[in-house]
């Protein structure tokens, strides 16, 4: 058996500390179903406004989160926006209902 050169050892070496390296570094974390909530615009809502102009309109609807208000904007079709909604430099507290 023919005896590895020092280059070759280091070689090796090296390589397998890169290894070890890569399966020490921490996971992403996975996605888990359970955690995925479904909340029906009506259990949600708070008000709806509604903002037009000569070529363009909105529908701003303030939605009430885990006791968070939000305004969320929508376009013809789908939702755009997300914003937390503020009352008096504050942001807004919503009464959370019961279910």
């Amino acid at each position: 058996m023919k005896a590895l050169s020092v280059r070759a050892l280091l070689g090796v070496a090296v390589f397998a500390s890169t290894q070890v390296a890569v399966y020490a570094q921490p996971g992403v974390p996975r996605f888990e179903a359970q955690i995925e909530r479904r909340i029906t615009l009506s259990d949600a809502l708070i008000e709806t406004v509604k903002i037009e102009g000569q070529l363009q309109s909105w529908t701003l609807r303030k939605l009430c989160l885990d006791g968070q208000a939000y305004w969320l904007g929508f376009s013809e079709t789908a939702p755009s926006a997300l914003a937390p909604a503020y009352k008096d430099g504050k942001p807004e507290r919503c009464a959370v209902r019961g279910r």
